[in-house]
C-alpha cells in the first residue's frame, strides 16, 4: 500500500445472485485492526453456494466473500501481536469465535454457535484490501506462513479443514483409506491422506477426468461407483476392507454403500454437507455395532489445525504445487465462480493485483 492509495475495487454481494465490482475507499482501522493487501484468495464450493442463495443461513448483505485467503499486513492501528511485522505474509484463520459457550470452552470453536466469519458476516478475501478486526488480530487468526507462495497460503483453509475430518478419524494410523467424490475437496482429501503416511488411498468417482485428476493427486486407485463392491474392496485392502473413509460429497447415496466395506473398527469422516432435505442416510445398526464403527463429522477446522498445516506446506511436508490450477483477476470473478462450477481445478484464485487485461494464467504460484 502506497501513500497515493485510497481507493480499490472489491466484489459485493448485494443478494443471491447479484454480484458486483465495486471501487471504495481502503478500510479505515479501528484501534487493534490490521489491515491485509490480499495476495490470494481462493473460490470454494461455499461461495458457490452462497452466490447462487443456497446458502442463506448467517449470511448478511451486501457481502464480500472469500473465506480462502492471505496477503500481506501493510498497517495496523497500535501494536502488532509478537511474530507478525509490517510486510510479512499471513494467511487467514477465517472463524471469530465467541471464547465463552459450552463449545469454546470444550476446545471446539470451530463449532461455536455465536462465531462468525470472514467471506459472509465478516468482509472476506475477495477484494484488494482486507480489514482484520482487533478480535480477530488478538485472537491469532493472522499466521505467518513465511516464503510460502501466497496462493498456497491460501489453500491452507481448505487442507485444514480437511486435516481436522481426518484427524477425527486418526487418519495417521490407518493404512487404507477411501475418499468417495474426487472433487476438489476430494483431491486435497488424497494428497493429505498420502502426506500422512496412508499407504492405500482409493478415490472413487463417477467423472473419468475426477479419477484422472486422482491418481495425480496420488490416489492408488480411483474407480467408478458401478465398479465398486464388497469384494474388490477387501481384494484392494489385503482382505480386510478399508481402515477409514471420507465422505467428501454430500449425497446420501454415495456413502450408504461402502459401510458395508469399511473394516472392523472402521473409522468414517462425513466430511461434505448435505443439501436440506437430502440428509437422511440408512445406516445397518448391527454393522456398526459388532464392528464398533466410528461416523464422525467434522465441521470447518480449528485454529490448532490450521496452524498445524500451515507448518505441513511450510516445511513440505504437504507439497504445495499444483493445489492451485488457475489465477484470475478479480474483475473475472464471475467466469470463476463459473469455471469452479465445472469442478476441474483444484482451488482458483482469484488475485486482485492481476490487471484485467493480463489474463488467467494456468497453475502458477504466486
Amino acid at each position: 500500500m502506497t501513500a497515493s492509495t485510497t481507493t480499490m475495487k472489491r466484489a459485493v454481494l448485494n443478494a443471491p445472485r447479484d454480484l458486483r465490482i465495486e471501487t471504495v475507499p481502503v478500510p479505515e482501522l479501528e484501534p487493534g485492526d490490521v489491515l491485509l493487501r490480499v495476495e490470494s484468495a481462493l473460490i470454494c464450493g461455499t461461495d458457490l453456494r452462497i452466490v447462487d442463495g443456497t446458502k442463506t443461513k448467517n449470511v448478511s448483505y451486501p457481502s464480500v466473500l472469500g473465506h480462502e485467503f492471505a496477503g500481506e499486513i501493510v498497517a495496523s492501528e497500535g501494536a502488532l501481536p509478537d511474530g507478525l511485522r509490517i510486510g510479512e505474509r499471513v494467511a487467514v484463520y477465517p472463524l471469530v469465535q465467541c471464547g465463552h459457550c459450552a463449545s469454546c470452552v470444550r476446545g471446539l470453536g470451530n463449532i461455536c454457535r455465536n462465531r462468525q466469519a470472514f467471506g459472509y458476516q465478516i468482509d472476506g478475501g475477495f477484494a484488494e484490501y482486507v480489514r482484520v478486526p482487533a478480535v480477530a488480530v488478538q485472537a491469532g487468526n493472522l499466521v505467518s506462513v513465511g516464503d510460502t507462495p501466497a496462493d498456497v497460503a491460501a489453500v491452507i483453509e481448505p487442507l485444514a479443514c480437511a486435516y481436522n475430518g481426518q484427524r477425527l478419524i486418526d487418519a495417521e494410523s490407518a493404512r487404507s483409506m477411501l475418499v468417495v467424490g474426487a472433487g476438489p475437496l476430494g483431491q486435497l482429501h488424497i494428497r493429505l491422506a498420502r502426506a500422512l503416511g496412508v499407504e492405500i488411498v482409493v478415490a472413487v468417482d463417477p467423472a473419468a477426468h475426477r479419477r484422472e485428476i486422482a491418481l495425480d493427486s496420488g490416489a492408488t486407485a480411483a474407480l467408478d461407483p458401478s465398479r465398486v463392491t464388497a469384494e474388490l474392496a477387501r481384494e484392494l485392502t489385503d482382505g480386510d476392507g478399508f481402515d477409514t473413509m471420507v465422505v467428501a460429497v454430500g449425497r446420501a447415496d454415495a456413502m450408504e454403500p461402502y459401510l458395508q466395506m469399511l473394516a472392523p473398527g472402521g473409522r468414517v469422516n462425513v466430511f461434505a454437507g448435505f443439501p436440506t432435505g437430502t440428509d437422511s442416510v440408512t445406516i445397518p445398526a448391527n454393522s456398526v455395532h459388532y464392528n464398533e464403527t466410528v461416523i464422525v463429522g467434522s465441521s470447518s477446522c480449528k485454529l490448532t489445525d490450521f496452524v498445524k498445516v500451515a507448518e505441513l506446506i511450510r516445511t513440505g511436508v504437504i507439497p504445495g504445487e499444483g493445489l492451485v490450477t488457475a489465477h484470475l483477476p478479480i474483475d473475472e470473478l464471475e467466469q470463476g465462480l463459473e469455471r469452479a462450477k465445472q469442478g476441474i481445478d483444484l482451488r482458483i484464485s482469484i488475485d486482485a493485483t492481476i490487471r484485467p487485461d493480463s489474463g488467467a494464467t494456468e497453475g502458477e504460484n504466486a
